[in-house]
């Protein structure tokens, strides 16, 4: 059984389709090591829900995995921290981009 994996990573202030083709990138390498991923980006709210609407189908989503997948610049992302804390809080599997090499 694939473990499900969920991709962490900065979108608040990033323009939303360099973060979509990012994201998309990363989801693709993720699911070719074996991981069945959920992006943030298809949390079925519209783009112009609030952050606060999102991160509660974020977090909602992050419950039902196994792990967390933290891309590069987690670390100035306010939603990100709060991803690793509620991940780490229930003993969720952590990698950081930075110490992983996915291989396609």
């Amino acid at each position: 059984m694939k473990k499900k994996i969920y991709l962490s990573f900065p979108i608040s202030g990033y323009d939303i389709e360099e973060r979509r083709d990012t994201a998309m990138q990363m989801e693709v390498k993720l699911r070719g090591a074996g991981f069945d991923v959920f992006n943030p980006l298809n949390n079925g709210l519209p783009v112009t829900a609030t952050t606060q609407e999102h991160m509660k189908a974020d977090i909602a989503a992050l419950l039902t995995c196994d792990s967390i997948f933290l891309m590069n610049g987690w670390n100035r992302s306010a939603g990100c921290k709060c991803e690793l804390d509620v991940a780490t809080a229930i003993g969720l599997d952590v990698y950081f981009e930075a110490q992983v090499n996915i291989r396609l």
